[in-house]
């Protein structure tokens, strides 16, 4: 069993010929229950033969008595493409810190830039937790709106607003101390647009900390504890009760950096797929606990603890992507772009 891949290079060396790429999606997606895509039966046998396709199965109940292998109704359903030319994308995409390209992805795997931007979007329909496993926020947890989108192109003559009177995307994040988020894409920052996201992404029981922005002070009602910052008052945090949303600013940064760094521009069709591939990242950490020895002018030694965060290693977050692969079929449409049948 493969139990890390420390490079592309890698997933070849592991898995020399397609069927070893087979076999660790099979225990990936199926974690040894073989059951039929159509039908979810646990009964279903292997097809042989010298014109069979490898890892064919077909379902043993009779109402069904359909083939499948371990791609159907999964984002990798009909592909053509070797299999570890897919494991090593999702590679790419787990282990690259802002993300990655599709021109950049493409000139990595030796596929063209439509194939390499498909195998992203494939691999982002896997990262939307809709099933709810992340579960709900808790503790202290920090709420804030951010505005998507670089400045705008000058034209003459032409005034554009800022802050809330811009026209960009608005993403409601919220993020917990102990290091899981959340992020959405909502269509004004009003308080019954934000109110029954927030209150279904964090336990009620939670301290919920934002800025002054009034739209949060009668959602905060419903929480344990709601403490605010002042942000027009250059007050960031409050030492005394703890109350920051740098948490919330870090998520935002990413998001930010991902535009500016890679995407270039994330327009609002599939802007939500790319905040489920940075959360997705982002909320697959652990902390370490690092201890340092400082010396100051006079000779003094001292210990300095601190927290670093690291993702987990790379095959262990393949198999949590997988898991809830089967369902999510997505195929192209006959102008490049993507549909859900």
């Amino acid at each position: 069993m493969i139990t890390e891949l420390k490079s592309v290079r890698d997933v070849w060396k592991k898995m020399p010929t397609e069927r070893h790429a087979r076999i660790f999606l099979e225990q990936a997606i199926w974690a040894g229950d073989r059951f039929c895509p159509h039908c979810g039966s646990l009964r279903s046998t292997r097809l042989r033969g010298d014109t069979t396709r490898a890892g064919l199965y077909q379902c043993a109940e009779k109402e069904c008595r359909r083939q499948f292998t371990v791609t159907t109704k999964t984002p990798l359903h009909a592909t053509k493409l070797d299999l570890r030319i897919w494991i090593a994308a999702m590679f790419l995409v787990l282990t690259s810190s802002k993300g990655i390209s599709s021109v950049v992805m493409a000139r990595i795997l030796g596929v063209n830039q439509k194939t390499a931007w498909k195998l992203g979007h494939a691999i982002r329909e896997l990262m939307d937790d809709r099933e709810g496993i992340a579960g709900q926020l808790s503790g202290v947890v920090e709420v804030d709106e951010a505005f998507v989108g670089g400045k705008p192109k000058f034209k003459h003559g032409v005034k554009n607003k800022r802050g809330r009177g811009t026209g960009k995307p608005i993403v409601l994040v919220a993020a917990a101390r102990n290091g899981q988020a959340r992020a959405v894409l909502v269509p004004n920052a009003q308080g019954r647009t934000m109110g029954p996201v927030i209150k279904d992404w964090i336990d009620l029981g939670s301290v919920m900390i934002t800025d002054k922005n009034s739209t949060y002070k009668k959602i905060g009602t419903a929480f344990a504890g709601h403490m605010t910052v002042q942000h027009n008052k250059h007050e960031y945090a409050d030492r005394r009760t703890g109350a920051h949303i740098n948490t919330a600013e870090a998520v935002n940064a990413v998001v930010q950096r991902a535009l500016i760094g890679v995407y270039h521009r994330l327009g609002r069709q599939h802007l939500q797929r790319y905040l489920d591939e940075i959360l997705w990242r982002w909320n697959h950490r652990v902390p370490t606990t690092k201890v340092r020895t400082r010396k100051s002018a006079s000779g003094h030694a001292s210990a300095e603890t601190t927290t670093v965060w690291k993702p987990i290693p790379v095959v262990d977050q393949m198999r949590g992507l997988l898991r809830c692969a089967v369902g999510r079929e997505m195929r192209r449409t006959p102008a490049w772009g993507l549909r859900w049948p």
